[in-house]
């Protein structure tokens, strides 16, 4: 441990420029990991596609700036020799795997409100209908927006939590596929399922650090006029804000 009074001004500019090249490091990994994750794939002609990486560069270097040195030293130099599946194991192990998959929904809530505000504008334009969804698993990222779009729509959290969880069952077929995939990425085989707890330590997060959900949606700049278009779009009847 520092102590400010015996650090002298030439330890602090170390530090402080040391701060800084370790910030820069973790920018550039970030898109690093970015830049070689896009897949092409094939598209169904006369469809419109917006393709949003809710787990994008800012997602990503939250992670990273958790890491503790040595391990990001390791994952640089595996990414530096192209083994990026392991770089990623080493992410998985030390950041991901501990908050397990609620605290990767936390995580992309309080990282990505630039993502998923841009997924409310399209659900709010009712030009863009019918419009489908989905990420790699169908139950994570998908679910996260499934279960903000349901809040929105003042569905009670006892039924979103029933449909997140249906999930499981439907995902049943490509479980091994699925599971071999997670431990080449360090996570454990907990991450293939749906916990019950899922949809209310979400909501919970949500509550406790913007106040509600309405105000985690003015946090990111998803307001009430928005809102309001989402509802007209998908409900017979709109539902006034109270």
């Amino acid at each position: 441990m520092w102590t400010t009074g015996l650090c002298s001004q030439a330890a602090r500019t170390e530090h402080t420029q040391q701060g800084k090249d370790y910030d820069a490091k973790v920018r550039q990994l970030a898109v690093d990991l970015q830049s070689e994750d896009s897949v092409s794939s094939m598209k169904i002609p006369n469809i419109q596609y917006h393709e949003i990486n809710l787990n994008g560069r800012a997602y990503e270097r939250t992670l990273l700036k958790r890491m503790k040195y040595l391990s990001l030293a390791k994952l640089i130099s595996l990414m530096a020799v192209g083994r990026r599946t392991q770089a990623i194991s080493v992410l998985g192990k030390e950041v991901i795997q501990p908050g397990g998959l609620v605290g990767q929904a936390k995580d992309t809530i309080d990282s990505s409100g630039i993502e998923l505000k841009r997924i409310l504008e399209i659900l709010s334009n009712a030009g863009n209908y019918p419009i489908y969804f989905h990420c790699t698993q169908g139950k994570d990222r998908t679910g996260l927006v499934a279960l903000l779009l349901m809040v929105i729509l003042s569905i009670p959290l006892d039924v979103i939590a029933v449909d997140y969880m249906a999930s499981e069952d439907e995902l049943l077929a490509e479980r091994g596929v699925r599971i071999q995939e997670l431990r080449a990425m360090g996570l454990s085989d907990d991450f293939a399922n749906c916990p019950p707890n899922w949809v209310a330590d979400v909501n919970h997060h949500i509550t406790c650090n913007y106040g509600s959900s309405n105000g985690y949606f003015d946090c990111i700049g998803a307001g009430r006029d928005l809102r309001r278009k989402i509802k007209s779009n998908l409900l017979e009847t709109s539902i006034d804000e109270t």
